[in-house]
């Protein structure tokens, strides 16, 4: 007798068990209200391989150079193949090349701006006012 009621109150804790499990799962979860920003000093997205594939910081000033907040998109070998960038004084854009030797600058610092085109063999034009 005693053996059966212990078994008859676990056979009923498991189906309370079993019974909350199944409404958890069935119910959707439900925000709670408007998210609100993300803050923090930089954000960086990995890929599959845990590679930073893109970064948004904040790059301390340095020796004639405000401080810079600072966007990359990373090729997967590690070379930023796109930059933007601005800071106090200016602000700048970059596409690299597969090749790491031919790109395009287009940067406004200060009253100046200028389109600076290199390719891989050296040529180099840049457009200004």
């Amino acid at each position: 007798m005693k053996r059966e009621a212990i078994l008859g109150v676990l056979t009923g804790i498991n189906l309370v068990l079993l019974l909350g499990i199944g409404v958890t799962q069935v119910l959707p979860a439900i925000a709670q209200g408007t998210p609100g920003p993300l803050r923090g000093n930089g954000l960086e997205i990995i890929d599959g391989a845990g590679r930073v594939r893109a970064s948004i910081g904040i790059q301390p000033a340095a020796e004639g150079a405000s401080e810079t907040v600072l966007f990359r998109l990373i090729h997967p070998n590690g070379q930023p193949s796109v930059k933007i960038g601005a800071s106090l004084t200016g602000a700048g854009l970059s596409f690299v090349g597969g090749d790491d030797a031919s790109y395009i600058i287009l940067e406004a610092e200060g009253p100046e701006t200028q389109l600076r085109l290199v390719e891989q063999e050296g040529r180099e034009q840049v457009l200004a006012p």
